[in-house]
């Protein structure tokens, strides 16, 4: 595991913090790490005290008027209409969300989500052959499709019309849809962080102004899934995905989809109370399971059925689904890692693989391997001559620009900077990996190698007070670039020898001179107890947090790494 760098933040001028805090009437401490992450003025005002859903109008996405204008006309003259969707949490809920809309207005519409062992990502021709014979006029892509000219062009040759919604990279030849929504492609700069269930809403949003609907209160109904999908997909959490994060999260806590309920429940968790944390790492990986592991129609149905008992069944299964999926994903992880052991030095850039390994795991394990070593990583899977896997990358390596690179040894490569798809000749994985480890080579200094924390402020313990814990709270929803605040706490006296809490984790107590003794727990820190004793001072980077236990609540530390305070950066 690669040792974490702390890069300290940069001194906020005391009048931009004075500002803040008149305007804002916060903590001095709170401003600072406002400020420090950019946010002043009215931006600093409407991050930490939003009033309301806002929205961008869905006119300054282009295509999205026109694709409105073709989906209210095929739900008035009940045109067939086939959604195609993907097997992901931002597929799934994106394809839910749209086809809950057109349902709702007796629109006729059906959903394909392809099988990730059988057919893979987006749209082939297989399964175009098999949209055609529905007699279908209309079909809608959702988190796919802008880099399916082929399949495209098959649909227009048997006189369908197609509308594309993605918020992938577009290649060199745009397919010859109807209209195309995809804010990678053209459009506003803020607008580009959407998920693809961010695009469906808005999109839904035209084509509801299309039927002449104008109470956009009905809409929020469908928040809940918006923000499951966002979450999900790790877009970052700034503008106008925090606030539909933000909003989605108060329509699902109110618990009016049995479907969401019943998967919380599952993932013990309780509606009501609901985080963007919950959605990340419980709920999401038990949506992403059935797709991970062939068929993700169990998920899709999960979040549009009413009936109790049904939702309950659904994500019992999806449950016994992760745990398989748990269980594959380990054996795979154990195998990669041991070829990672097995090279002579840690390459620059991973590229693992091997013929038995599933491919509905690769991503996560790609993702694991490379928290592990800090490089950007692929693994991939071979079968009848070809090799399919997920990459995914550290910050300052894009993946798109790493594959553009390479594109003369790949069949077929899409995706983001920090996540990417590829499918390759098996004779020409030394030839990517080579690539790869040269682009790599070029790009990342040494400095990019290694896992960075970056501290918000440096703090006393005096600090720590309930006012900051609840001001904290409010840069909630946490995910992708808005990151739960990590503070530096210098030269802790470690009170009382640290014991190990469960098989990994270790809790001990620590002071500051005469100060107010606090708790700090280090959640999967308890290999390192050995290095925490009474006779050192230690300097902690962590979270500020509540702890409740038997109906008393204490201030704690969420400790994510420690030095000896001796220690400096250099």
């Amino acid at each position: 595991m690669a040792n974490k760098r702390w890069v300290f933040p940069e001194r906020v001028p005391e009048e931009k913090i004075n500002a803040l805090v008149q305007r804002l009437h916060i903590l001095p401490m709170t401003a600072a790490i406002l400020a420090g992450r950019g946010l002043e003025g009215q931006n600093a005002r409407y991050f930490f005290d939003p009033s309301g859903l806002r929205l961008r109008d869905f006119r300054d996405l282009p295509g999205t008027p026109a694709a409105g204008e073709r989906i209210a006309k095929a739900i008035r003259e009940k045109e067939k209409i086939v959604i195609f969707g993907d097997y992901d949490v931002d597929g799934i809920t994106a394809s839910a969300v749209l086809t809950e809309f057109i349902r709702q207005r007796q629109g006729d519409c059906e959903v394909y989500l392809p099988n990730r062992m059988l057919e893979g990502y987006g749209l082939n021709p297989q399964a175009m052959d098999k949209v055609v014979k529905t007699g279908a006029k209309l079909l809608i892509t959702v988190d796919c499709g802008i880099t399916a000219t082929q399949e495209i062009k098959l649909l227009k040759q048997n006189s369908l019309d197609v509308i594309i919604t993605d918020h992938h990279e577009p290649g060199s030849e745009v397919p010859p849809a109807d209209v195309i929504v995809n804010p990678k492609l053209t459009g506003p700069e803020d607008l580009e962080l959407l998920a693809g269930v961010g695009v469906i809403l808005q999109v839904v949003r035209a084509t509801a102004d299309a039927l002449g609907e104008k109470d956009s209160e009905q809409l929020r109904q469908h928040l809940d899934l918006v923000a499951f999908g966002t979450v999900a997909d790790v877009v970052p959490l700034w503008g106008e995905n925090r606030s539909l994060v933000r909003a989605g999260l108060a329509v699902m806590n109110r618990g009016n989809r049995p479907g969401l309920r019943a998967l919380a429940k599952s993932a013990g968790r309780e509606n009501g109370s609901l985080t963007s944390t919950d959605l990340a790492f419980r709920l999401a990986p038990r949506m992403n399971a059935a797709g991970r592991l062939g068929d993700a129609q169990a998920a899709f149905d999960l979040l549009l059925t009413q009936d109790a008992q049904t939702a309950q069944d659904l994500a019992q299964f999806l449950n016994q689904q992760n745990s398989e999926r748990r269980n594959i994903e380990q054996t795979v992880l154990n195998e990669a890692e041991q070829m990672v052991g097995s090279f002579f030095e840690l390459p620059n850039a991973i590229v693992v693989s091997n013929p038995a390994w599933p491919i509905g795991v690769l991503g996560l394990a790609a993702s694991r391997l490379s928290e592990r070593y800090f490089r950007p990583c692929f693994v991939l899977s071979e079968k009848n001559g070809e090799a399919k896997g997920s990459g995914r990358s550290i910050p300052g390596f894009s993946l798109p620009e790493a594959l553009n690179a390479s594109s003369e040894y790949l069949e077929k490569w899409g995706g983001h900077h920090m996540a990417a798809g590829v499918t390759l000749r098996t004779e020409n994985i030394e030839a990517f990996r080579q690539s790869l480890e040269k682009i790599a080579k070029e790009k990342l200094k040494p400095e990019d190698k290694q896992p960075q924390l970056c501290i918000d402020a440096q703090v006393d313990l005096s600090d720590i007070t309930p006012q900051f814990i609840k001001e904290l709270k409010r840069f909630e929803p946490f995910g992708y670039k808005n990151t739960r605040p990590i503070l530096h706490f210098s030269r802790m006296q470690v009170c009382l020898p640290p014991r190990l809490v469960g098989e990994r984790h270790v809790k001990f107590k620590v002071s500051a001179g005469r100060k107010a003794v606090v708790d700090v727990i280090g959640f999967g820190l308890g290999e390192r107890m050995a290095e925490i004793n009474c006779n050192n001072l230690i300097d902690i980077v962590g979270h500020a947090s509540e702890n409740v236990w038997n109906n008393t609540t204490t201030l704690q530390i969420e400790m994510k790494d420690f030095r000896y305070s001796t220690e400096r950066e250099k």
